[in-house]
């Protein structure tokens, strides 16, 4: 059962990468596939699904965010990435849309490094 909740976990992070840079390559091209109905509620349902495959996998595992300080930090990383996502969307200057785009990947990597090593500093550390 852990096997199968931690891939699709995995393939829920990967799906949500992905789409992330495609919106972020369709914003900077100016394409209207980011106006597509498709375009903006995918993410929701991509990123519901990740959260709840993560929360599911926690709870099979017994982790708790108050107990797994790394846990806590890829929570309080993921309001981070979400804020930043939203924002290069709403922002109307391309430059902050870009800088805050590349900060949201930033913040992805990070996750991604809390979770590899299961240290709260990540590749920071």
């Amino acid at each position: 059962m852990y096997l199968a909740l931690k891939h699709l976990h995995l393939t829920f992070v990967t799906l949500s990468l992905i789409f992330f840079v495609l919106r972020g390559i369709w914003l900077f091209l100016n394409s209207s596939l980011l106006a597509k109905k498709w375009a903006k509620i995918l993410p929701h349902v991509i990123s519901t699904l990740l959260l709840l495959s993560g929360v599911v996998l926690a709870v099979h595992l017994g982790l708790s965010p108050g107990s797994q300080p790394w846990l806590l930090a890829k929570i309080i990383a993921l309001v981070v990435y979400i804020g930043l996502g939203v924002a290069t969307f709403k922002v109307s200057n391309s430059n902050l849309s870009k800088t805050l785009w590349v900060s949201a990947l930033v913040v992805f990597a990070y996750m991604v490094s809390v979770a590899i090593t299961k240290n709260p500093l990540g590749f920071l550390g």
